[in-house]
C-alpha cells in the first residue's frame, strides 16, 4: 500500500542539481570563461550557469567574485610554474614564460591583475606566485648571494617580461613574431 494516496507525485529532479566536486567544476568553468572572454565581466551567475547550479551554491566555496578569480589565477600560476620548472637556461625560461603568456592571454591578464599587496591575505595565491618566482630565482640568480640583489634581479626579469609581453600584445612593440619577441627579451634578460 502506498504511503500517499491521491494525486501526489514525486517532484522531478531540479535541472540544476549536480553531483561531484562543485568547487573543482566551478574553477574549470571559470577558467574556460576567462580564457574565452576575459575576467573583467565574469560573474558568479555565469559560472553557476555553466556548471548547472544556483549561483548561491558557489558562495559555499568562494566568498565572492574576487575569491573565484584569485583561485583561477592561483591555478594558472601553478600551471606556469610547472612549465618553468623544466627551464634550463635564462633563454629557455624566457621562451617558456612568453609562450605561456601569449597562448593564454586572457588568463595571463587575470594573473597579472591580482594585487601583490593583498596576496599575504590569500595564501594559496601567494604560494602559487612564489612557485613562479622560485623558478626565476633558480635560473637568474644562481651567482647572486645578496637577498636584496636576488630580489632586484627577479624584479628586472619580470618587469622586462611583463612590459615586453604587454607592449607586444597591444601592437606597440615592433617585433615581427613571437620568436623575435622571445629573442629580444632573452637578450634583455641575459646576464641577470
Amino acid at each position: 500500500m502506498p504511503l500517499y494516496e491521491g494525486d501526489m507525485t514525486a517532484k522531478p529532479r531540479r535541472a540544476t542539481y549536480r553531483h561531484g566536486n562543485l568547487k573543482s567544476e566551478a574553477l574549470k568553468a571559470a577558467t574556460r570563461l576567462v580564457a574565452a572572454a576575459g575576467h573583467e565581466q565574469l560573474s558568479l551567475r555565469e559560472v553557476a550557469e555553466a556548471v548547472g547550479v544556483a549561483h548561491r551554491s558557489l558562495y559555499n566555496h568562494f566568498a565572492d567574485r574576487e575569491a573565484l578569480l584569485d583561485a583561477v589565477a592561483a591555478e594558472a600560476y601553478t600551471r606556469l610554474a610547472a612549465i618553468l620548472v623544466k627551464a634550463e637556461t635564462p633563454q629557455d625560461y624566457t621562451a617558456k614564460y612568453v609562450r605561456f603568456a601569449l597562448a593564454n592571454r586572457a588568463l595571463y591578464a587575470l594573473m597579472t591583475s591580482r594585487p601583490h599587496a593583498t596576496m599575504k591575505h590569500n595564501p594559496p595565491l601567494q604560494a602559487a606566485v612564489h612557485k613562479v618566482i622560485a623558478q626565476a630565482m633558480r635560473i637568474f640568480c644562481q651567482d647572486i648571494e645578496s637577498p636584496a640583489e636576488r630580489r632586484r634581479a627577479v624584479m628586472k626579469v619580470y618587469i622586462t617580461l611583463y612590459g615586453g609581453i604587454s607592449l607586444y600584445t597591444a601592437g606597440v612593440l615592433d617585433q615581427p613574431s613571437e620568436k623575435a619577441l622571445i629573442a629580444e627579451l632573452s637578450a634583455m634578460n641575459a646576464g641577470m
